[in-house]
Protein backbone atom coordinates (compact mmCIF):
# COMPACT_ATOMS: atom_id res chain seq x y z
CA UNK A 1 0.00 0.00 0.00
CA UNK A 2 1.02 3.65 -0.19
CA UNK A 3 2.32 5.62 2.69
CA UNK A 4 -0.21 6.95 5.07
CA UNK A 5 0.04 10.78 6.35
CA UNK A 6 1.10 9.29 9.23
CA UNK A 7 4.31 6.72 7.81
CA UNK A 8 5.24 9.95 5.66
CA UNK A 9 5.90 12.75 9.04
CA UNK A 10 7.47 9.85 10.45
CA UNK A 11 10.32 9.74 7.58
CA UNK A 12 10.68 13.21 7.23
CA UNK A 13 10.87 13.40 11.05
CA UNK A 14 13.71 10.86 11.20
CA UNK A 15 15.37 11.69 7.45
CA UNK A 16 16.08 15.42 9.73
CA UNK A 17 17.44 13.82 12.53
CA UNK A 18 19.70 12.04 10.67
CA UNK A 19 20.82 14.88 8.74
CA UNK A 20 20.88 17.14 11.60
CA UNK A 21 23.73 14.93 12.85
CA UNK A 22 26.57 15.94 9.92
CA UNK A 23 27.90 18.89 10.61
CA UNK A 24 28.94 19.78 7.22
CA UNK A 25 24.81 20.34 7.01
CA UNK A 26 23.37 23.38 8.12
CA UNK A 27 19.97 23.52 7.47
CA UNK A 28 17.07 21.66 5.96
CA UNK A 29 14.09 23.18 4.44
CA UNK A 30 10.86 20.77 3.68
CA UNK A 31 9.25 22.16 0.21
CA UNK A 32 6.84 21.01 -2.08
CA UNK A 33 3.08 19.38 -0.96
CA UNK A 34 3.99 18.13 2.47
CA UNK A 35 5.39 21.68 3.29
CA UNK A 36 1.96 23.18 2.01
CA UNK A 37 -0.22 20.57 3.85
CA UNK A 38 -1.83 19.39 0.76
CA UNK A 39 -0.47 15.84 0.62
CA UNK A 40 -2.29 12.81 -0.82
CA UNK A 41 -1.45 9.08 -0.34
CA UNK A 42 0.34 9.87 -4.00
CA UNK A 43 2.67 12.68 -2.34
CA UNK A 44 6.35 12.59 -2.06
CA UNK A 45 8.69 13.87 0.39
CA UNK A 46 11.40 17.04 -1.15
CA UNK A 47 13.78 17.68 1.24
CA UNK A 48 16.40 20.83 0.59
CA UNK A 49 19.67 20.39 2.09
CA UNK A 50 22.03 23.02 2.09
CA UNK A 51 25.57 22.30 2.52
CA UNK A 52 28.28 24.74 4.53
CA UNK A 53 29.87 26.82 2.21
CA UNK A 54 33.73 25.13 3.48
CA UNK A 55 32.56 21.90 2.48
CA UNK A 56 32.25 19.76 -1.09
CA UNK A 57 28.71 19.72 -2.00
CA UNK A 58 29.46 16.38 -4.10
CA UNK A 59 30.93 14.62 -1.83
CA UNK A 60 28.23 15.37 0.95
CA UNK A 61 25.59 14.02 -1.60
CA UNK A 62 27.31 10.76 -1.88
CA UNK A 63 27.74 9.84 1.65
CA UNK A 64 24.16 10.65 2.01
CA UNK A 65 23.57 7.93 -0.68
CA UNK A 66 25.64 5.56 0.99
CA UNK A 67 23.45 6.44 4.41
CA UNK A 68 20.15 6.31 2.90
CA UNK A 69 20.65 2.81 1.75
CA UNK A 70 21.96 1.94 5.31
CA UNK A 71 19.10 3.83 7.14
CA UNK A 72 15.67 2.82 4.82
CA UNK A 73 14.65 -0.06 2.76
CA UNK A 74 15.87 1.72 -0.54
CA UNK A 75 14.51 -0.25 -3.29
CA UNK A 76 16.32 2.35 -5.82
CA UNK A 77 17.54 6.06 -6.52
CA UNK A 78 18.19 8.07 -9.55
CA UNK A 79 21.32 11.02 -9.36
CA UNK A 80 20.52 14.57 -11.17
CA UNK A 81 22.10 17.88 -11.35
CA UNK A 82 20.20 20.71 -11.69
CA UNK A 83 23.18 24.04 -11.79
CA UNK A 84 24.58 23.82 -8.38
CA UNK A 85 22.11 21.42 -6.94
CA UNK A 86 22.18 17.83 -6.44
CA UNK A 87 19.14 15.92 -6.41
CA UNK A 88 19.04 12.64 -5.13
CA UNK A 89 16.04 10.34 -5.05
CA UNK A 90 15.29 7.79 -2.82
CA UNK A 91 11.93 5.04 -3.79
CA UNK A 92 11.47 3.43 -0.11
CA UNK A 93 10.14 -0.05 -0.34
CA UNK A 94 6.87 1.31 1.36
CA UNK A 95 6.55 3.25 -2.01
CA UNK A 96 7.38 6.67 -0.23
CA UNK A 97 9.76 9.02 -2.62
CA UNK A 98 12.42 10.62 -0.86
CA UNK A 99 14.35 13.91 -2.79
CA UNK A 100 16.86 15.29 -1.34
CA UNK A 101 18.78 18.01 -2.75
CA UNK A 102 22.05 19.42 -1.78
CA UNK A 103 23.17 22.97 -2.37
CA UNK A 104 25.52 25.14 -0.83
CA UNK A 105 23.97 27.67 1.43
CA UNK A 106 25.77 30.05 -0.78
CA UNK A 107 23.67 29.60 -3.09
CA UNK A 108 20.18 28.38 -1.81
CA UNK A 109 17.29 29.25 -3.06
CA UNK A 110 13.75 28.03 -2.10
CA UNK A 111 10.45 28.28 -3.35
CA UNK A 112 7.49 28.84 -1.30
CA UNK A 113 5.44 26.71 -0.03
CA UNK A 114 8.68 25.85 2.66
CA UNK A 115 9.09 25.04 6.11
CA UNK A 116 12.33 25.16 8.00
CA UNK A 117 12.93 21.75 9.34
CA UNK A 118 16.74 22.20 10.94
CA UNK A 119 18.92 25.88 10.90
CA UNK A 120 21.77 25.18 12.48
CA UNK A 121 23.30 28.60 12.52
CA UNK A 122 20.16 30.98 10.81
CA UNK A 123 21.32 30.87 6.90
CA UNK A 124 17.99 28.73 6.40
CA UNK A 125 15.48 31.12 8.03
CA UNK A 126 17.62 33.82 6.02
CA UNK A 127 16.81 32.28 2.82
CA UNK A 128 13.07 31.46 3.97
CA UNK A 129 12.73 35.36 4.89
CA UNK A 130 13.03 35.97 0.70
CA UNK A 131 11.99 33.42 -1.09
CA UNK A 132 12.54 32.71 -4.77
CA UNK A 133 9.52 33.95 -6.68
CA UNK A 134 8.10 32.27 -9.97
CA UNK A 135 7.69 34.43 -13.09
CA UNK A 136 5.21 33.53 -16.01
CA UNK A 137 6.98 32.51 -18.94
CA UNK A 138 5.82 33.97 -22.20
CA UNK A 139 5.00 31.25 -24.66
CA UNK A 140 7.36 30.81 -27.29
CA UNK A 141 5.38 30.24 -29.99
CA UNK A 142 8.42 30.33 -33.04
CA UNK A 143 10.53 28.20 -31.60
CA UNK A 144 7.86 25.90 -30.34
CA UNK A 145 6.17 26.11 -34.08
CA UNK A 146 9.52 24.98 -35.58
CA UNK A 147 9.98 21.71 -33.61
CA UNK A 148 6.41 21.19 -34.15
CA UNK A 149 6.85 21.27 -38.08
CA UNK A 150 9.79 18.92 -37.23
CA UNK A 151 7.31 16.43 -35.30
CA UNK A 152 4.00 16.55 -37.56
CA UNK A 153 6.63 15.85 -40.50
CA UNK A 154 8.74 12.23 -38.54
CA UNK A 155 4.65 11.26 -37.29
CA UNK A 156 3.65 11.77 -40.78
CA UNK A 157 6.78 9.88 -42.29
CA UNK A 158 6.62 6.69 -39.12
CA UNK A 159 3.03 5.86 -40.18
CA UNK A 160 2.97 5.71 -44.03
CA UNK A 161 6.53 3.51 -42.87
CA UNK A 162 4.85 1.56 -41.17
CA UNK A 163 6.52 2.34 -38.14
CA UNK A 164 3.49 2.89 -35.13
CA UNK A 165 5.09 2.91 -32.07
CA UNK A 166 7.53 5.72 -33.49
CA UNK A 167 4.39 7.78 -34.77
CA UNK A 168 2.94 7.77 -31.36
CA UNK A 169 5.91 9.25 -29.48
CA UNK A 170 5.69 12.30 -32.48
CA UNK A 171 2.28 12.94 -32.15
CA UNK A 172 2.65 12.85 -28.08
CA UNK A 173 5.12 15.51 -29.02
CA UNK A 174 2.73 17.97 -31.04
CA UNK A 175 0.06 17.73 -28.79
CA UNK A 176 2.18 18.35 -25.76
CA UNK A 177 3.51 21.09 -27.15
CA UNK A 178 0.53 22.43 -27.72
CA UNK A 179 -1.04 22.10 -23.75
CA UNK A 180 2.53 23.87 -22.69
CA UNK A 181 2.00 26.63 -24.97
CA UNK A 182 -1.83 27.05 -23.50
CA UNK A 183 -0.73 26.53 -19.82
CA UNK A 184 2.13 29.97 -20.28
CA UNK A 185 -0.74 31.73 -21.98
CA UNK A 186 -2.62 31.06 -19.21
CA UNK A 187 0.18 32.41 -16.86
CA UNK A 188 1.14 28.63 -15.26
CA UNK A 189 3.76 26.68 -14.78
CA UNK A 190 4.21 24.33 -18.13
CA UNK A 191 6.64 21.96 -16.95
CA UNK A 192 5.39 18.29 -15.81
CA UNK A 193 1.96 19.40 -16.86
CA UNK A 194 1.00 20.25 -13.08
CA UNK A 195 -1.72 22.75 -14.30
CA UNK A 196 -2.45 21.35 -17.71
CA UNK A 197 -6.11 19.83 -16.15
CA UNK A 198 -6.55 23.48 -15.07
CA UNK A 199 -7.11 24.91 -18.72
CA UNK A 200 -10.22 25.32 -20.12
CA UNK A 201 -12.37 22.73 -21.53
CA UNK A 202 -12.40 24.19 -25.35
CA UNK A 203 -8.66 24.09 -25.24
CA UNK A 204 -8.21 20.79 -24.28
CA UNK A 205 -11.00 18.84 -25.58
CA UNK A 206 -10.21 18.56 -28.75
CA UNK A 207 -6.40 17.06 -27.85
CA UNK A 208 -8.48 14.11 -26.79
CA UNK A 209 -8.71 12.79 -30.44
CA UNK A 210 -4.84 12.61 -30.00
CA UNK A 211 -4.82 9.53 -27.53
CA UNK A 212 -4.99 6.31 -29.61
CA UNK A 213 -6.18 3.12 -28.07
CA UNK A 214 -4.55 1.17 -30.67
CA UNK A 215 -1.96 1.27 -33.19
CA UNK A 216 -4.01 0.45 -36.01
CA UNK A 217 -2.99 3.04 -39.56
CA UNK A 218 -6.52 4.22 -39.27
CA UNK A 219 -6.53 5.45 -35.92
CA UNK A 220 -2.81 6.95 -36.06
CA UNK A 221 -3.81 8.96 -38.84
CA UNK A 222 -7.11 10.23 -37.17
CA UNK A 223 -4.51 11.00 -34.29
CA UNK A 224 -2.21 13.19 -36.06
CA UNK A 225 -4.67 15.15 -37.47
CA UNK A 226 -5.87 15.63 -33.81
CA UNK A 227 -2.91 16.93 -32.73
CA UNK A 228 -2.01 18.75 -35.68
CA UNK A 229 -5.35 20.42 -35.44
CA UNK A 230 -4.79 21.27 -31.57
CA UNK A 231 -1.77 22.38 -31.99
CA UNK A 232 -2.81 25.07 -34.53
CA UNK A 233 -5.84 26.21 -32.81
CA UNK A 234 -3.12 27.14 -29.78
CA UNK A 235 -1.13 28.67 -32.28
CA UNK A 236 -3.69 31.13 -33.46
CA UNK A 237 -4.48 32.01 -30.21
CA UNK A 238 -0.97 32.83 -29.06
CA UNK A 239 0.50 34.32 -32.98
CA UNK A 240 -2.58 34.44 -35.51
CA UNK A 241 -0.01 35.39 -38.37
CA UNK A 242 2.54 32.32 -37.88
CA UNK A 243 -0.37 29.81 -37.59
CA UNK A 244 -1.67 31.33 -40.86
CA UNK A 245 1.37 30.72 -42.83
CA UNK A 246 2.58 27.19 -41.03
CA UNK A 247 -1.53 26.19 -41.13
CA UNK A 248 -1.99 25.37 -44.90
CA UNK A 249 1.70 23.37 -45.28
CA UNK A 250 1.09 21.34 -42.23
CA UNK A 251 -2.77 20.08 -43.04
CA UNK A 252 -1.91 19.65 -46.46
CA UNK A 253 0.80 17.39 -45.00
CA UNK A 254 -1.35 15.39 -42.84
CA UNK A 255 -4.10 15.40 -45.40
CA UNK A 256 -1.52 13.54 -47.49
CA UNK A 257 -1.87 10.55 -44.98
CA UNK A 258 -5.08 9.42 -46.46
CA UNK A 259 -4.04 10.01 -49.67
CA UNK A 260 -3.12 7.03 -51.86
Amino acid sequence: MVPTDRERQTAIDQLVALLSTDDRIVAVVLVGSAAGGKTDRWSDVDLEVAVDGSADTSAVAADWVTRMYAEFQVAHHFEVTFGATLVRGFLLTGLLEVDLSFESVDELSVWEPSRLLFDRSGAGAAVLARPAKWEPQPPDYVGESGFTWHDVLHACAAVERGRPWQAVFYLQRVRNRALSLASERNGAYADFFDYVDDLPAEEREPLEGSLVGSLAETELIAAVESATGGYLAELRRGDPALAARLGPPLLEMVAALRQP
